[in-house]
């Protein structure tokens, strides 16, 4: 047998690699999300105040959330266990680009009339009869989408639970393969928040994805990490790094 022969018998009889682990023996797989160590509970828990405290003690103010702002009905603000989502009607413009680029990432066309975020339905008079808002009254315009509510009656008058709060972020999110399509989510959301989608015969609502507030050309939509509140409460004297070590 030739030198050359011998040393294709040995590579062919060594035995196979081991598969190298995409993980150490242990860890977490690489497709499971770290949870953030700052939420909405930790936030509240450390500065040791709801969020109207934040907003008196002058934590929000950089992002124009004062008393005057939220009393003017300028701002409003909705909380997720991962994000403060504030919007500003003194901002917003009415150009709608929130809504086409809501239903471009998740529909996949520009859809207006299943968007998740709507100015549309408040373009020309207001929110109301008598706000004397929108196009034919002073020009401003509301930006209205889901208030994430602590207590959802879109969740609890669902006759197949396809609402539920979605693991990580936390929002109120719409199970697609449960959903029949019966209209009562919206029917009993006191803003008409969700809507059915005449293509897919299935509820679509907000799910504080954040796409709008990327999009929006004047920051009217604010999505707020905790962990940037949570700078900011240190930085304003509201709770100290001691708290937070031991929290």
């Amino acid at each position: 047998m030739s030198d050359t022969q011998k040393n294709e018998t040995v590579a062919t009889e060594q035995p196979p690699a081991a598969p190298v682990s995409a993980t150490e023996p242990g860890s977490a797989p690489a497709s499971e999300k770290k949870q953030p160590f700052f939420t909405r509970r930790t936030v509240l828990a450390m500065t040791g105040c709801g969020v109207a405290g934040l907003v008196v003690g002058g934590v929000l103010a950089s992002w124009g959330v004062t008393t005057a702002s939220i009393a003017s009905g300028r701002i409003e603000l909705r909380t997720t266990p991962t994000k403060m989502i504030v919007t500003d009607r003194a901002r917003c413009s009415g150009c709608q680009r929130c809504e086409m680029m809501c239903t471009l990432k998740n529909d996949g066309a520009a859809q207006q009339s299943i968007a998740r975020v709507r100015v549309w339905d408040n373009y020309n008079f207001g929110s109301g009869v008598d706000t004397n808002d929108g196009i034919f009254g002073n020009c401003q315009f509301t930006v209205a989408s889901c208030k994430q509510c602590a207590d959802p009656q879109c969740a609890k008058y669902c006759p197949v639970h396809a609402i539920h709060s979605d693991e990580e972020t936390g929002a109120r999110v719409v199970d697609e393969d449960v959903c029949i399509g019966c209209g009562m989510c919206s029917a009993a959301c006191p803003w008409n928040m969700p809507h059915i989608n005449a293509q897919t015969g299935t509820s679509t609502k907000c799910i504080s994805c954040g796409r709008c507030a990327e999009q929006c050309p004047n920051g009217a939509i604010k999505f707020i990490d905790w962990e940037d509140i949570a700078q900011k409460a240190i930085d304003e004297g509201v709770v100290s790094t001691a708290t937070i070590v031991e929290a």
